[in-house]
């Protein structure tokens, strides 16, 4: 379900006092709205196979080459976060389905939580070197980021400033 704030639609959805009509209205949320019609960022809900939210980031009619660049970063950097794990998510439900088969034989299926917890183990140490390199990355396209934001902020503060000294 996309929502701006899950409490602002809901509210404005439901005004009518009949349960259905609340329903249908609310039911208009689960489209992913247009970048350009909406006026805040919406948040969608968590992916089956990576587990991240995925976001629509509003397009201001009059942003600017900074902004825009902004907004492109941090979708290019939503969308490499959402492959990532999106593949580790699913080596990781194969592998762990080829273990409960190999090591649940014996034992019509199951599996114990110790034989379990080895699995887990065995797994982040075969991806170590993967998860750290994911991780510095990650922090380096963040730092990029606040850079950039950091950018924008001074950018329109100053043009907020000479708004004021205009009038």
């Amino acid at each position: 379900m996309y929502s701006l704030k899950l409490h602002n639609a809901m509210k404005n959805a439901c005004r009518s006092k009949s349960l259905q009509a609340c329903k249908s209205k609310l039911s208009d949320l689960s489209e992913k709205p247009d970048p350009r019609s909406i006026t805040k960022d919406y948040v969608g809900p968590p992916d089956k196979l990576s587990n991240i939210r995925s976001y629509v980031r509003h397009i201001p009619k009059n942003e600017t080459d900074l902004e825009r660049r902004l907004r492109q970063m941090q979708e290019q950097t939503e969308k490499w976060n959402h492959d990532f794990w999106s593949n580790h998510n699913k080596n990781f439900y194969q592998e762990r389905e080829e273990f409960v088969k190999a090591h649940g034989a014996a034992t019509n299926g199951e599996v114990t939580a110790d034989e379990m917890s080895e699995f887990y183990k065995a797994f982040l140490d075969k991806n170590k070197e993967r998860h750290f390199r994911y991780n510095f990355s990650w922090y380096l396209k963040n730092f990029e980021m606040l850079k950039l934001a950091f950018r924008v902020s001074v950018v329109r503060a100053l043009k907020r400033v000479k708004t004021k000294l205009l009038k």
